[in-house]
């Protein structure tokens, strides 16, 4: 048995505080947390044992109390109140094992032993395996609360030790909770001569760094801002590894600055338009545009706007308190790139337009975009693939406005009374003098739609947001035309949520499924269910499975879950009867190769289980059935103007669909990437779980290396 397997120790659950108890009478209480986590929160401690030490311990008792009350666990839908838990012996070694507790429910308690290697044979490979990284992290978000929750440490001497371990209050002795905050509170270290604690908050892990706080960035010029939007019911936890692992591909050029928005927190049912807004209003205040003379108008008619998440109000308040540390726009930033997982892609499109309008161009004039990237995005809605009970439940507010908008409604006439009085009362033109009087700022908020205070061009008009978003005069199309590349990673199959042909736009021209999926292809299992995977997706929310020892050993070997990767050049859409009509150039399909392509994206190595997919030149056959009549080329020209309300009210979500793919391949090429997970994959593609989500971690590291974020 290797030292990997035996440091491991045990893990168990116990539920009764009395057993919890009995084991405290031999060990000796070195680290004490009291921490108030917020639901989609994550907290780290860098645990070392001192080498003086290692001879006298015998292992480490890790004890994690949810602390919420008991009757949380049967109000899931304010939570959910829940916590998981992953211990990482020498984390900073590759490949590691780690202890993983995936749900530790209301006022339970869980216990992890680790054991000490007392390095007798003094063999080198030791080092830093007396180290350990304890992670506690809440799970998928649907309402905004904190989690009270107790951490302690214990060390057991070891057998026949002569070294009493004697508990002293160290110099910080401040373990209180801060109400309603993560922040500010740190651990108590009772054996500080024993045991070294490093500890970070959920700010300090996902908060944004200052352009002028980044290390080695020289004159602070020519820096690449990276966003990261998480879908719905998300948090920045959910895009907290794709930014890890950007950072560490980047850390050698200094230039590249990540940014996890979480400003939609809790928020995201509230339609694409006001989670729209919040994003553009967070990209213009870190890029500095808010400090300008059009800058501030645009801030005070947006202050009462509602925010939905205390973490980033912290953050805009650090950005603001010391102007004169803090440089003008755009703050040495010169490029752009964006990325978005499932709503979050969608959020991010309305976003470039609504900042394009209400900067006049001037934003995307000084700061040239690069990528833009979609991952499990319903480009085209849903409906259209799935049940009809699910689109008629979207349509009718089952998650709000947002869902409508998925759905493909026409947007409602109490939804636009909202928007045009609440444009009415604050004059939101940035041409406009803008008020700052109190009691029209009072007036513009008491709408029904609270946070969307701002009219632009994308609001107008009752026709679906997906559609307007996508037609060629909008002011997002125009922008999503500026990009370097646009990208878009599309789950083939496993993904009960967003379905493969809504998020590569009606898929890849010679990706043929039915070949992939038969015996001559390249999956390793048959082609699910449409009710087998939202069995899969159901089973993989409420009961989270630990990865085998067998996949975290053998993850460098693993085959890359990208099978296909096409350039699909514009004027290259789908027909309504299925088949593809290239108009401006030819559609290249290659598979993964290396090297640098003219738009400076890098591509993955070639990956081997991808060879035996057969490319077909032919279209992609179809589960879905396809309308006869009509044509991509006659729809072309219908979708160069907006359409009036009866010309689209009429038509099915499939008709419309191809409409919004339509308008994205008009005038624009899209890089579409296929990914083949085989567990759920909706998250696993951007492992919104580290330790739990493994599936994921190449398809992240695809994107990682693929693009040129420096």
């Amino acid at each position: 048995m290797d030292r990997q397997t035996s440091g491991r120790g045990r893990i168990f659950i116990q539920f009764s505080l009395l057993s919890l108890d009995a084991f405290k009478l031999n060990s000796v209480l070195a680290i004490s947390h009291k921490v108030a986590l917020s639901v989609g929160g994550i907290i780290r401690y860098r645990l070392k044992l001192l080498p003086s030490q290692a001879k006298n311990i015998d292992k480490l008792q890790f004890c994690i109390r949810n602390s919420a009350p008991i009757y949380r666990n049967i109000t899931p839908s304010s939570g959910p109140w829940k916590i998981a838990v992953a211990l990482v012996r020498n984390p900073d070694k590759l490949p590691v094992v780690p202890e993983l507790v995936p749900s530790i429910g209301c006022a339970q308690v869980c216990r992890l032993d680790a054991l000490v290697n007392h390095n007798d044979d003094d063999d080198d490979d030791d080092e830093g395996c007396n180290e350990w990284e304890l992670e506690v992290l809440s799970e998928m978000i649907l309402q905004h609360n904190w989690i009270d929750i107790l951490i302690e440490i214990y060390v057991v001497p070891r057998a026949g030790s002569t070294t009493p371990l004697e508990a002293t209050t160290a110099a910080t002795d401040n373990n209180s909770r801060a109400e309603g905050t993560d922040t500010e509170v740190q651990p108590k270290v009772l054996l500080p001569t024993v045991l070294s604690c490093d500890y970070k908050d959920t700010q300090t892990i996902c908060g944004p760094v200052r352009p002028e706080d980044v290390s080695g960035a020289g004159d602070e010029e020519g820096l690449h801002l990276v966003l990261l939007t998480h879908g719905i019911h998300g948090s920045w936890l959910d895009m907290l590894y794709i930014k890890e692992q950007i950072d560490a591909h980047n850390k050698d050029n200094g230039k590249t600055i990540t940014f996890l928005t979480d400003t939609n927190h809790a928020g995201t049912e509230e339609g694409i338009q006001i989670a729209g807004q919040r994003v553009a209003m967070d990209i213009l205040e870190w890029t500095g545009y808010c400090d300008t003379e059009q800058g501030q108008q645009l801030r005070k008619a947006f202050a009462l706007a509602a925010s939905k998440s205390t973490t980033i109000s912290a953050t805009t308040s650090t950005l603001t308190q010391n102007k004169t540390t803090i440089k003008p726009f755009p703050r040495g930033i010169s490029k752009v790139s964006i990325i978005g997982h499932s709503l979050g892609g969608l959020i991010n499109m309305y976003a470039l337009g609504f900042v394009e309008e209400m900067t006049q161009g001037a934003f995307f004039r000084t700061i040239q975009p690069v990528h833009f990237i979609t991952l499990a995005s319903p480009l085209l809605g849903v409906g259209f693939e799935h049940p009809w009970v699910l689109a008629y439940a979207l349509s009718h507010g089952v998650i709000g406005q947002t869902g409508k908008d998925l759905a493909l409604a026409n947007r409602s006439s109490k939804l636009k009374s909202s928007i045009s009085s609440a444009s009415s009362a604050t004059s939101l033109s940035t041409t406009s003098t803008l008020t700052s009087d109190k009691h029209s700022l009072t007036t513009s908020t008491s709408t029904s739609a609270p946070g969307l205070i701002m009219e632009c061009a994308l609001d107008k008009g009752s026709e679906p947001l997906l559609l307007a978003m996508a037609r060629p005069g909008s002011t997002s199309n125009r922008v999503l035309k500026q990009f370097v590349s646009r990208t878009s990673y599309a789950n083939i199959e496993n993904d009960m949520a967003v379905k493969f042909n809504t998020s590569s736009m009606m898929g890849i021209p010679s990706f043929d499924m039915d070949q992939f999926f038969s015996p001559e292809g390249a999956a390793t299992q048959p082609k699910r269910s449409l009710y087998h995977s939202a069995l899969v997706s159901i089973l993989a929310l409420l009961l989270p499975q630990i990865p085998p020892r067998a996949k975290f050993l053998g993850i460098a070997d693993a085959p890359s879950p990208v099978v296909i990767v096409e350039r699909v050049a514009a004027g290259s859409v789908e027909k309504l009867d299925g088949t593809f009509e290239t108009q401006d150039a030819t559609t290249t399909a290659m598979a993964v190769t290396t090297g640098v392509d003219a738009t400076g994206t890098k591509r993955n190595r070639k990956n081997k289980e991808a060879g035996s997919v057969k490319k077909s030149t032919a279209s992609s056959n179809r589960s879905t059935s396809r309308p006869s009549s009509g044509s991509a080329s006659d729809s072309s020209s219908r979708s160069s103007s907006p359409s009036s309300t009866s010309d689209v009210s009429a038509k099915s979500r499939l008709e419309i669909a191809l409409l919004v793919s339509e308008g994205y391949h008009t005038g624009m090429d899209w890089t579409k990437i296929g990914v083949f997970i085989e567990h759920e994959a909706h998250v696993q593609i951007i492992v919104r779980r580290k330790w739990y989500n493994l599936d994921g971690w190449k398809c992240v590291q695809d994107l990682a290396e693929r693009f040129n974020f420096s």
